[in-house]
């Protein structure tokens, strides 16, 4: 049975209840259940209970297990980490050498990673117990690994000396070294740590979707934020202007290199540290995702030997690693390629890469002129912000470069438009520009947990899928076979595993040239992009996606 439907059975929670905290869930990410205890609608008690039932997971009953925990500890503590469980609210509350099982008591039950570290790390299997999180805090502060007893002797204090000497305490740096553990197990690209009310939370980005991690106090809070600090060589006294600095570490054999921005709030400051994967690095044009006529497109585009190519969408749309994944097509010993980007994110090996630094003027516009000079043959640069730096990267096009750029604008047809609101005369963009992708990413299905699934005739009809697939029907092999993620440990609960992205792009062609200089009309010259060039928009190429399994029309309808 479906978790509401278990909570309805139970408690006689109403349909509409579990509606309303299902579109919560659609739009923001997270678990039912946990979004259903914040709207009030149920107690924490009642979901540990709806859950055992869901999962056929006992509940864990208070009993004499309290004066046998230090032997466990005792037992555990030279053959596994007890804090990495502990961390990951699993708590060691039986041991049986014997049969091989260690006994925890959780309240994620689908956070898969210790079992996955015990039987990885040793012969035992795993027992779980189901409680309320309350009652796991509590159970966790019988170890020496739990934090509030490791941390007691901070005390709240802001003097930068006194930051300074919380920083280089050892729980503090055992918590960061642990947090960025986690991090790298649960697939995270971003990390908050941000003020909320009287306490500071840690939230993760996985796969787009931010999921509350832990609360801080304000001591921690602070040590932690110092700490972060220190290894971006950021001023630990400045609370009130922005800064952004960068750190590389190991984790786990995993090699990160850590952008770190920090920006005051009316509470403190909100850190983000974006997490880089090295290891992670498949700058393929075809892995990302692309259908085969639009890679078709974008290869031809990038063989041009000069124009201006646009990358448009919004921030965390994956435009970098598109225009990286072109790079390294075009990376060899018979160009010369230089590229302008703030920050650099990836350092890729023949490349000639500039990181802008404004506070001494080397901006995009400046390093874009001086680049000329260097007789480069392709040209990328990180997003073009201003006109002074859109001009210069149009002459560049328009003087023999191939030139490889990023807009903000929310489709491929309206960059034109974009361009000529920053003030560019339409005929040098009619000499120019040679065509446009526009991307977004979303969430796939997991491949663990993903099952058939059916849609109603209604969800047919109105994103119409049947006439989108007697259109597209080259692009899917096997017909529409949609699916759906059922929610397993490996994935959360979510559904979703892994992200890929979806698009759509055009030649810029002389025809849609002399629509574009006669009418100056959008609306015109999307219709004429859709009657002559087989143009596919954002939403139809997810729905693409969508027949083909790799999604939801959920997932698509979140993104465009």
């Amino acid at each position: 049975m479906l978790l509401g439907e278990i909570l309805t059975s139970l408690f006689g929670i109403r349909q509409e209840e579990i509606e309303r905290a299902l579109t919560v869930q659609k739009q923001v990410g997270g678990y039912l259940g946990q979004i259903l205890i914040q709207q009030g609608i149920i107690t924490e008690t009642q979901l540990v209970r709806a859950l055992s039932d869901q999962l056929r997971i006992p509940l864990y009953h208070e009993d004499d297990t309290a004066a046998d925990r230090e032997s466990v500890a005792a037992s555990l503590s030279q053959e596994l980490d007890l804090d990495f469980m502990v961390r990951n609210h699993f708590i060691p509350v039986g041991f049986d050498r014997e049969k091989g099982v260690i006994t925890f008591v959780t309240s994620d039950p689908l956070n898969n990673s210790v079992e996955e570290y015990v039987i990885r790390s040793s012969n035992y299997s795993v027992a779980t117990l189901l409680s309320t999180e309350q009652k796991v805090k509590d159970l966790s502060k019988t170890y020496s690994g739990d934090r509030d007893s490791t941390f007691v002797s901070l005390q709240v204090e802001d003097s930068p000396e006194r930051l300074k000497e919380m920083a280089f305490e050892a729980p503090v740096i055992k918590f960061l070294n642990t947090l960025l553990s986690r991090a790298v197990e649960l697939r995270t690209t971003d990390i908050h740590i941000e003020p909320v009310g009287a306490t500071y939370r840690i939230r993760f980005r996985i796969d787009g979707i931010l999921h509350d991690i832990e609360s801080l106090d304000e001591a921690f809070y602070l040590a932690t934020v110092s700490r972060i600090k220190l290894l971006s060589s950021l001023d630990i006294a400045e609370k009130r202007l922005p800064q952004d600095g960068k750190f590389s570490t190991k984790i786990a054999s995993v090699f990160l290199d850590i952008r770190v921005s920090s920006i005051p709030m009316v509470k403190g400051e909100s850190v983000v540290l974006r997490l880089l994967y090295r290891e992670r690095l498949t700058f393929d044009i075809m892995q990302l995702g692309i259908e085969r006529d639009h890679a078709k497109t974008v290869i031809d585009l990038i063989a041009r030997p000069y124009g201006i190519l646009l990358v448009t969408g919004p921030t965390g749309s994956g435009k970098t690693t598109s225009l990286y994944s072109m790079l390294t097509r075009l990376n060899n010993t018979d160009r010369k390629i230089i590229t302008v980007e703030d920050p650099v994110e990836y350092q890729i090996e023949g490349i000639n890469q500039i990181q802008v630094k404004s506070d001494i003027g080397l901006t995009f516009a400046s390093a874009l002129r001086s680049i000329l000079r260097h007789d480069p043959d392709v040209i990328m640069v990180g997003e073009i912000r201003d006109r002074e730096t859109a001009e210069i990267s149009i002459h560049s096009a328009l003087t023999g470069h191939l030139v490889l750029s990023t807009l903000h604008t929310n489709d491929s047809p309206g960059s034109l438009f974009r361009l000529m609101e920053m003030g560019l005369e339409d005929y040098l963009l009619n000499a120019s520009v040679i065509g446009v992708i526009a991307q977004r990413i979303i969430r796939r299905n997991c491949a663990r947990c993903s099952e058939e699934h059916s849609l109603s005739e209604e969800v047919l009809k109105e994103y119409g899928l049947r006439e989108l697939y007697a259109e597209h029907r080259h692009l899917l092999d096997g017909g529409m076979a949609f699916r759906k993620g059922r929610g397993c440990p490996a994935c959360a609960g979510t559904g979703y595993k892994g992200r890929m992205s979806i698009f759509e792009c055009f030649e810029y062609t002389d025809d849609l040239k002399e629509s574009f200089l006669r009418t100056r009309s959008l609306e015109t010259l999307r219709a004429q992009l859709r009657e002559r060039h087989a143009f596919r928009t954002l939403r139809e190429d997810g729905m693409l996606k969508v027949m083909k399994g790799f999604t939801t029309v959920e997932e698509i309808l979140r993104v465009s």
